[in-house]
């Protein structure tokens, strides 16, 4: 009976996606910090457009940042990946369908709740 420890599973897994990343011209390390620093970034800029939403402004700005913050690990991928496999042009496109139909739906929810600051606001 074979045993692995995790330590040896992690570097197992670290070297792995080191080739890949050799392979396919793609740093996941700097994909990683992409992906996790893009996020508070992202969320900002939902923020920022459903309160552009809700009061009725241009969103064009706001729509914009939070697209870009989105789909910046993903640009990566296309601009610096290397004979990529077309099967991972497929997932990235799916995800990104995926994530655009969920943020539609995240925003038509927050907009349907009431402005908790404007309710705050009125006079009793």
């Amino acid at each position: 009976m074979a045993t692995v420890s995790i330590g040896s599973a992690w570097d197992d897994l670290l070297a792995w996606l080191g080739t890949l990343g050799e392979e396919y011209g793609v740093d996941p390390l700097i994909y990683a910090i992409l992906y996790v620093g893009s996020a508070p970034f992202f969320f900002g800029s939902m923020a920022w457009l459903i309160r552009t939403l809700r009061r009725r402004e241009a969103i064009l700005l706001p729509a914009i940042s939070a697209a870009f913050f989105f789909s910046l690990p993903t640009l990566y991928v296309f601009v610096a990946g290397r004979n990529l496999p077309a099967w991972i042009y497929a997932l990235l496109i799916g995800l990104a369908v995926l994530g655009v139909i969920t943020a539609a739906r995240r925003i038509r929810s927050a907009l349907r709740q009431p402005d908790q600051r404007s309710a705050d606001r009125r006079p009793q």
